[in-house]
């Protein structure tokens, strides 16, 4: 457990300085390394599973909560980003309109999350950490260790696979689970040794995880779009991120479809006879 005791400790630290740097620079580049951070934290003692005293489990659920939080902040940050990406001239005024709104939400978000990184940074987060990390050093070995976690990624991917080969279609909810549960098999896998397999598996989940997230953050988008333009019919903005919305969606389905799908053997072409050999010979 040597290696995954370094891995939390350089996480700890990652994340005191993430923490540290918040209050001065609220950017979206430091709200999104707060949240996959602690998200990385998570995946390692979920992983490793050491034996924790209530204490220590209460920092862990104070993680999530700022985690979560900075989920809330992040969404924001992306659905600012995607109303850029709109370019429709009509759509102007009321892309403004929103952007605004969301500015509105983002510094209520904010000055939530600040307000919770104050409060558990003076409660002994990062010193229980370190007890964390001590514990995953002295953790199980021999016949009881976990499996490697790249051989541990690649056997819950499998399950995750078989769990929806036994759906007829990847509906909104399905979509949302294979999201969040591709999020953390990638995590898993990051925790194995540097690989050209790693490479290999990482690159493939994350094109899937990239499609799923861009349907889900248009979904996003879509809600917010349609409670505050609802009441007008002919909404040019309305339509425009409905119809992205939905060329997201059947994108995220195809990927996930095909990431489940196992790959079909080429059929091998039958043995050659000696008499089809003689009737090639003659024709040569």
């Amino acid at each position: 457990m040597a290696l995954l005791e370094q891995q939390i400790k350089s996480l700890a630290t990652d994340l005191s300085e993430v923490v540290s740097k918040l209050s001065e620079e609220p950017t979206p580049r430091n709200v999104h390394r707060l949240r996959t951070t602690i998200r990385r934290i998570e995946s390692l003692v979920s992983y490793a599973h050491p034996d924790l005293g209530r204490k220590l489990e209460r920092s862990l659920e104070r993680l999530e909560e700022l985690r979560r939080r900075a989920g809330r902040v992040r969404d924001i940050d992306v659905q600012t980003r995607l109303l850029d990406q709109l370019g429709n001239g009509s759509t102007a005024g009321d892309r403004k309109t929103l952007v605004n709104l969301l500015e509105k939400k983002r510094d209520r978000q904010m000055k939530r999350l600040n307000m919770a990184l104050v409060k558990h940074a003076d409660d002994k987060l990062f010193a229980r950490l370190e007890r964390i990390a001590e514990k995953i050093g002295t953790g199980r070995t021999g016949p009881n260790r976990p499996l490697a976690p790249l051989e541990e990624a690649h056997l819950q991917l499998s399950r995750l696979a078989s769990d929806f080969a036994s759906h007829t279609s990847l509906k909104p909810q399905r979509l949302h689970e294979a999201r969040i549960q591709l999020k953390k098999i990638r995590y898993l896998a990051e925790l194995a040794d540097d690989s050209d397999q790693r490479k290999a598996f990482l690159e493939r989940l994350k094109a899937v995880q990239d499609a799923v997230g861009d349907w889900h953050d248009w979904e996003e988008l879509t809600k917010l779009a349609e409670k505050r333009f609802a009441d007008r019919v002919n909404c040019a903005l309305l339509r425009e991120v409905r119809a992205l919305f939905a060329a997201r969606e059947s994108a995220a389905v195809s990927a996930v479809i095909r990431l489940f799908t196992p790959p079909v053997a080429a059929e091998k072409k039958p043995p050659a006879t000696a008499s089809s050999l003689r009737t090639l010979a003659r024709h040569a």
